[in-house]
């Protein structure tokens, strides 16, 4: 007996998300293998792992290898600081900085 698509329950799962393992039909697998739940909260950053939280200048979800902690509800990916830190400048540094003034693009778009 073919199991039904853990995500509509209608179709046959004819794949299974090599993130989560659930058993889906082939509307909601991707071509890499990740169904289309694991998609939404996928690291838009890394595209590899799940995501954590967000960032709190850029608004793009993260997953845990790509978000700094700044304090204990706030996180900051790996590309803000970058983008605005010199070369040798602590990163730590730059994003409580960063964090601490609300940096925002022109047109009020998060860096």
């Amino acid at each position: 007996m073919v199991e039904a698509c853990e995500i509509c329950g209608e179709k046959p799962a004819v794949a299974t998300c090599r993130i989560c393992g659930r058993h889906v039909c082939s509307g909601h697998i991707s071509e890499d293998g990740v169904c289309s739940v694991c998609m939404e909260t996928l690291c838009s950053i890394c595209g590899r792992r799940l995501s954590i939280g967000y960032c709190v200048i850029c608004g793009r979800i993260g997953c845990d290898q790509c978000l700094i902690q700044v304090d204990n509800v706030r996180r900051v990916c790996v590309d803000c600081p970058r983008k605005l830190a010199p070369r040798g400048e602590s990163l730590r540094a730059k994003v409580l900085e960063v964090v601490r003034m609300g940096l925002r693009l022109e047109g009020g778009e998060p860096i």
